[in-house]
């Protein structure tokens, strides 16, 4: 019976301890970029993508953790809180789209899910965006080198095109 307090003492601080404190003993830069992200900021933990992941954590190796959402997942992941305005939802517009579609449907393609564009464990901004669409779209139509719509548009792959479906802007 002493054994038993002795060991529940013992584990209260580790239970007291938020998943993100946890987490960061290993992965400090990963856990330093998420306490800047708005989904920390509104009090989403690292266990929500990832479980408790106790294994993980307690590992003398490397054991994955008990969740990391594969790309044809992570739409729906993020539409659950993400939903937008109006008719169609930002979960719809992407599925709609070329990206979505190949994701959706575990293509062999790699495209992009809601994570390449807006990071997962930080915001990325808008440059960092244009660097990962220029991956695979390097060689950019004629029509992209054109003026934007608006002289107080900067050039850039959203200020023509439509972030979640990909289509022209109108």
């Amino acid at each position: 019976m002493k054994r038993l307090v002795i060991l529940a003492l013992l584990a209260l601080p580790v239970a007291a301890q938020k998943p993100h404190e946890l987490c960061e003993v290993c992965h400090t830069e990963t856990v330093k970029d998420f306490l800047t992200h708005p989904h920390f900021q509104k009090g989403l933990e690292c266990n929500l993508c990832h479980g408790e992941s106790v294994k993980h954590r307690t590992s003398q190796g490397h054991a994955e953790p008990d969740r990391v959402a594969p790309p044809h997942e992570i739409p729906a992941l993020c539409g659950g809180c993400h939903t937008g305005k109006g008719p169609k939802t930002i979960q719809a517009e992407y599925a709609a789209s070329k990206h979505g579609k190949l994701v959706l449907e575990q293509a062999k393609v790699r495209a992009p899910h809601c994570g390449t564009c807006h990071g997962v464990h930080s915001v990325r901004k808008g440059n960092t965006v244009e660097v990962q669409c220029r991956k695979c779209h390097a060689a950019l139509p004629a029509s992209c080198s054109a003026a934007p719509p608006k002289a107080s548009v900067t050039v850039s792959c959203a200020a023509c095109h439509s972030p979640h479906t990909l289509a022209p802007r109108r």
